[in-house]
């Protein structure tokens, strides 16, 4: 659901142009006043939290995850990059001329699309990923140390999570980037180890929760609200234990993070052929299949290509 989301909310902005048209599709809104985005993000933060803490051993040293991290994340997103910088150096000559050299650093670490969002910038070398992208490698490197707290005392890890990062948020110290989806990611990470009646308290009192601060904080409000959806979809799981949806699922599992990194750059690139002020209703369902086999079709080769390369490097090192 949160790949669909971030999916839906990309084309829907770019079809749009950035909501300054009306939408012929997609609604970019939820009940409550949640934006989509925000949702698949904190549906994205949970999901990442509970994977790390059924995944990663309680004996893993943090060197050993953060090494793992990084093979994880940034061979697939410097060869995306790579490729998409590549295109759009040439089809479009002076598009990063504004872009400070120094920058590149960002992209080196992942934080380019962050470091703008954040405001750290005006304009960068960023042309895969999403600002959470960067989100995420923040808390990646604050889990070892939320895994240990909950181990050993979580009511206390809890309250003090709670009491850093609430008032960071309000500030808005963080631009809204951090704080937030580290409260979410904890609770994905606390999750599986909550018993039945735990998990149903924490749904009703955040549907309370929902509703009482629906105009007070889109952000906080999000994030109760997709606690209770994350709690209702883990619920029905476990209807489709079945070979079929596990299959199904764990292919997009292994696809969804070479999909982030490809997607936005796509659809960008297609809605440029568009007048998008006179797209038909008919013409930008047309536009979201093709994108959607596009992305897909993308994702895949990239894939190859990170495997294809992975296996010249190990041969090369066996000869030498």
């Amino acid at each position: 659901m949160a790949l669909a989301a971030i999916l839906i909310i990309h084309f829907n902005a770019t079809v749009t142009g950035y909501f300054t048209l009306p939408h012929k599709l997609f609604a970019s809104v939820l009940p409550f006043g949640i934006y989509l985005g925000d949702f698949g993000s904190s549906l994205f933060f949970m999901v990442s939290g509970a994977a790390l803490a059924l995944t990663v051993p309680e004996t893993q040293s943090p060197l050993v995850f953060y090494k793992k991290r990084a093979k994880a994340i940034y061979p697939l997103f410097w060869l995306a990059w790579g490729i998409c910088f590549s295109l759009r150096f040439l089809a479009k000559p002076g598009y990063y001329a504004a872009a400070k050299s120094p920058t590149l650093i960002l992209t080196v670490l992942g934080l380019d699309n962050f470091a703008v969002a954040a405001g750290w910038v005006g304009m960068d070398f960023a042309c895969v990923g999403e600002w959470f992208l960067g989100s995420i490698l923040f808390l990646y490197l604050l889990f070892p140390l939320l895994s240990r707290g909950l181990q050993r005392a979580p009511l206390l890890t809890w309250l003090f999570a709670l009491v850093v990062c609430l008032p960071i948020h309000w500030m808005g110290l963080d631009a809204h980037l951090v704080a937030i989806h580290l409260l979410e990611f904890l609770f994905g990470m606390q999750y599986l180890s909550m018993k039945k009646k735990h998990k149903v308290i924490t749904a009703v009192a955040c549907t309370a929760g929902t509703v009482m601060l629906a105009n007070v904080d889109s952000k906080i409000t999000c994030a109760l609200f997709s606690v209770v959806a994350f709690t209702l979809l883990a619920g029905v799981s476990k209807w489709l234990d079945y070979p079929w949806p596990r299959a199904i699922c764990a292919k997009l599992a292994k696809i969804s993070y070479a999909v982030f990194l490809v997607h936005h750059v796509l659809i960008q690139r297609m809605a440029e052929q568009f007048d998008l002020a006179a797209l038909t209703r008919r013409d930008t369902a047309f536009l979201f299949l093709i994108y959607l086999a596009a992305v897909w079709a993308a994702a895949e080769a990239l894939l190859w290509l990170q495997n294809l390369l992975k296996k010249g490097f190990t041969a090369m090192r066996a000869r030498g």
